[in-house]
């Protein structure tokens, strides 16, 4: 699992630079950044890590838009299965 906090774009980047050294490319599930801001989760990370499920964070009817449409487009098109708090409510993740 990934938990991205609130980085940003440019954290992205050396959040990618890191994965790779180590070797942890692959991600069962990635928490998204900044409640589905339409500036992080970029193309650019979806493009070196591969993620399976990511799981968003955010109020029902958010005055921000959270998650951005452009952020569930790119999850989309990456092939990423997406869980939110604002559709779901609570998610719970049972890890074996």
């Amino acid at each position: 699992m990934l938990f991205t906090g609130d980085v940003c774009a440019e954290g992205e980047v050396n959040l990618t630079k890191e994965l790779s050294m180590r070797n942890l490319m692959d991600i069962d599930v990635l928490k998204v950044a900044h409640h589905g801001s339409k500036y992080s989760t970029t193309d650019e990370l979806l493009d070196s890590i591969h993620v399976k499920q990511a799981v968003i964070s955010a109020g029902k009817n958010n005055r921000y838009g959270h998650p951005h449409q452009e952020t569930l487009d790119r999850l989309s098109k990456s092939g990423v299965k997406v869980f939110r708090t604002d559709s779901s409510g609570c998610l719970n993740i049972k890890i074996n």
